[in-house]
């Protein structure tokens, strides 16, 4: 459980579940008591989006609950609630139900595909809401949540600001070491030197990633980089390292500021202080529709584009930093993803840590997903053992970077 917004829709269908099977904990020979009290050391350890440790995890099992200040102070109470030392001082199934956290602000019917990878934005209140989702005798109206806050919409979009928690430095760091030993292990395993190479068999198709950089037009020389992601929307990294977000709708926006700051204007309502990027930002969407192709577009045709419900809760991934070599373009998105491009063939190499996968275009455009550690197991072709000992290198450099700045400075 990776971010606390997930605490809200998981326990709560398990719980009713669980109301409704009267062999609850039978089956493993536990009371309710015991049940409601290992959920709450889950939610407590998945509400403070970080692992715990083993005296963290004796805190919580002596009925300790460390870091509320991080969480919500309604899923801080009832985790406190949960971890009574006294079993008959637990909730029951039905009090945790009509519990003021499950009950208090607003509960989407589902949630946006993106979530997969990035945390929700529940900063914007959602277009509709299905009435069957609330009780009107227990619910509240509908307000914006922000950190577990409750707050009205304020007039102006772009003043609705939140933290980007899951792109800080720390956690993209932590993302950037695990995609590094990944591929330590891969490597060490030398794939492409097996007598016997079975690639085929390493592919994974669900770990396909749900973003990557489709076209991309290199204008740091006076303002920054400008780039397309494979949904249409369009970004800029500007030289004084904020970025600015176009969606697919041609109106909605998302500029970060260098404190990694988030805010929501549109086209039709925006600061005169973001007029100037927003009109390069159209310079570089126009340049790159009318001149460039687009990496993975017979990936998208392919896909079901339909709006659905929830799609209005999702946050795009930001480019974060980049890297331009003799060889290639690196470019690290806030969702830990990180893509190569090969200047020479022109063929793209997409790795995710969290799916522990990368994703190959090759100069056909055809696309392959390989599960890191089948590559491990199975090998692969010299080629794509030579790209991932590139990509090694790689994110070495960036893990060794000191510079603040946006984009990275060749050494090579």
């Amino acid at each position: 459980m990776e971010e606390c917004e997930h605490i809200h829709f998981c326990p709560i269908s398990y719980l009713e579940s669980q109301n409704h099977n009267n062999s609850f904990g039978r089956d493993c020979g536990e009371s309710h008591h015991e049940q409601n009290y290992k959920c709450a050391l889950l939610q407590d350890t998945g509400g403070c989006v970080r692992t715990a440790n083993e005296e963290q995890w004796t805190e919580k099992t002596e009925g300790q609950s460390d870091d509320q200040d991080h969480i919500n102070p309604m899923a801080a109470s009832l985790i406190q609630k949960m971890l009574q030392i006294e079993p008959t001082a637990r909730p029951t199934i039905h009090e945790l139900l009509n519990d003021e956290f499950f009950t208090f602000g607003y509960i989407p019917v589902r949630l946006p595909i993106t979530c997969l990878t990035i945390t929700t934005r529940f900063s914007v209140a959602p277009s509709s809401l299905d009435p069957s989702s609330l009780d009107p005798s227990s619910r509240k109206p509908l307000m914006v949540l922000k950190k577990g806050v409750e707050r009205p919409l304020p007039d102006h979009p772009w003043e609705k600001e939140e933290p980007v928690v899951w792109g800080t430095s720390e956690a993209i760091k932590c993302h950037l070491s695990d995609m590094q030993q990944q591929l330590t292990r891969v490597n060490a395993s030398k794939p492409s030197e097996r007598r016997l190479v079975r690639q085929e068999e390493a592919e994974d198709p669900a770990c396909i990633p749900i973003f990557w950089v489709s076209q991309w037009v290199d204008q740091s020389m006076k303002y920054g980089l400008g780039y397309q992601l494979c949904d249409n929307s369009t970004g800029a990294l500007f030289n004084d390292s904020t970025c600015l977000i176009l969606y697919n709708d041609g109106d909605s926006l998302q500029y970060i500021d260098h404190d990694g700051m988030e805010s929501y204007p549109t086209m039709s309502s925006h600061p005169d202080s973001l007029m100037k990027k927003i009109t390069l930002l159209q310079h570089f969407r126009s340049y790159m529709n009318e001149h460039l192709q687009k990496a993975g577009a017979t990936m998208m045709a392919g896909a079901n584009t339909t709006p659905r419900e929830g799609d209005e809760l999702a946050r795009l991934p930001y480019l974060k930093k980049w890297l331009r070599t003799s060889r290639a373009i690196i470019l690290h998105l806030s969702n830990s993803t990180i893509q190569i491009n090969f200047l020479q063939d022109h063929t793209k190499f997409i790795l995710c840590p969290m799916m522990a996968a990368v994703t190959c275009i090759n100069k056909n455009r055809d696309f392959h997903t390989y599960s890191l550690s089948l590559l491990e197991e199975y090998g692969c072709c010299e080629e794509l053992g030579r790209q991932l000992c590139y990509a090694h290198t790689m994110i070495d450099r960036m893990l060794s970077s000191k510079s603040p700045s946006s984009r990275l400075e060749d050494n090579t």
